[in-house]
């Protein structure tokens, strides 16, 4: 029987506070969404008010609690969902764009001094069909890492058979407003990945994600590179200056300039690593691509196991 967690469907952004009491210290706004809750309740502090606690890893506290109804009027709707079942690990044995992830951790190599700067952003080699700022200086940002590690991956392995030009450079950079999942679209479109089959899957080894803490504003392009089911914790690598990082790492692990290329042994353990609810309830917006990878050994888990 699959397992079910409670969630809050918040359609206006609404008031957070310390305690089930709209009365008590405001702790901040949250955006409307749909969050997990953490605990209600009915009737409190009067008959005429419900509350709810909700997971809200933007604000300090990480939780807080929201007004759902007041006498007959209802704010947030509240719900059963599902939790999703693992990720089928697909191997691409058989797909004839996959590529060996030997290849992007090769590619690592070039990347792992970066730093980031979201308005400086420069690429450590030129990319097919597309002219592109040169390093040095040594720095990139969450999309320009991305477009780089991937695109130079699957360029390098097969030629003329993978197509890259200015169109899908500017979706990876999200140049227009008409889609804002671009690098997504970017990535599926150009066969380097397949798409995930919703939003709210648990993601499988090298996926990369678009999330959104807001519509449409605070905005992050990284890729995960894998998923430990019995702990919820994802292996995310991106180029950031939160989380433990300044540059191109692990997230809540380290640098790579630091760590070196690979994840420590039982990285799933670590407490500062992030689970996929707190990448969920963090982007509330966001879709995925499951990148073409093969013969994978990178996060120590088995490329094959459910």
């Amino acid at each position: 029987m699959s397992q079910s967690h409670r969630v809050a469907k918040l359609p206006i952004r609404m008031r957070g506070f310390v305690q089930p009491d709209s009365q008590s210290q405001f702790e901040g706004y949250v955006e409307a969404g749909t969050y997990f809750v953490l605990e209600e309740k009915p009737g409190s502090p009067t008959p005429d008010t419900d509350f709810v606690r909700l997971e809200v890893p933007t604000l300090g506290a990480l939780d807080t609690w929201v007004c759902t109804r007041w006498r007959t009027q209802h704010y947030v709707s509240v719900t059963n969902q599902a939790q999703p079942p693992p990720a089928v690990r697909l191997p691409f044995d058989d797909d004839p764009l996959a590529i060996a992830e030997s290849q992007l951790v090769t590619l690592l190599q070039g990347l792992k001094d970066f730093r980031y700067d979201l308005d400086q952003a420069y690429y450590p080699w030129d990319l097919p069909g597309i002219r592109v700022p040169r390093a040095p200086p040594l720095f990139n940002n969450c999309c320009t890492f991305v477009e780089a590690l991937t695109v130079k991956a699957f360029a390098d392995a097969h030629g003329a058979n993978f197509a890259w030009d200015s169109r899908r450079h500017r979706q990876m950079m999200i140049a227009s407003t008409e889609d804002y999942f671009s690098p997504v679209t970017a990535a599926v479109e150009s066969g380097m990945a397949i798409p995930a089959p919703s939003a709210d899957a648990h993601p499988h080894p090298w996926t990369l994600i678009q999330g959104w803490r807001n519509q449409w504003r605070s905005g992050h392009t990284f890729l995960v590179v894998d998923h430990h089911p019995a702990t919820d914790k994802v292996l995310v690598l991106e180029s950031n200056c939160a989380n433990g990082l300044d540059g191109v790492g692990y997230r809540g692990i380290g640098n790579l300039r630091s760590i070196g290329l690979e994840p420590p042994e039982g990285w799933w353990n670590l407490p500062d690593v992030w689970t996929w609810r707190k990448l969920c309830s963090t982007y509330l917006f966001r879709q995925q691509a499951w990148l073409k990878v093969k013969d994978r050994s990178l996060s120590r888990l088995s490329a094959t196991s459910p």
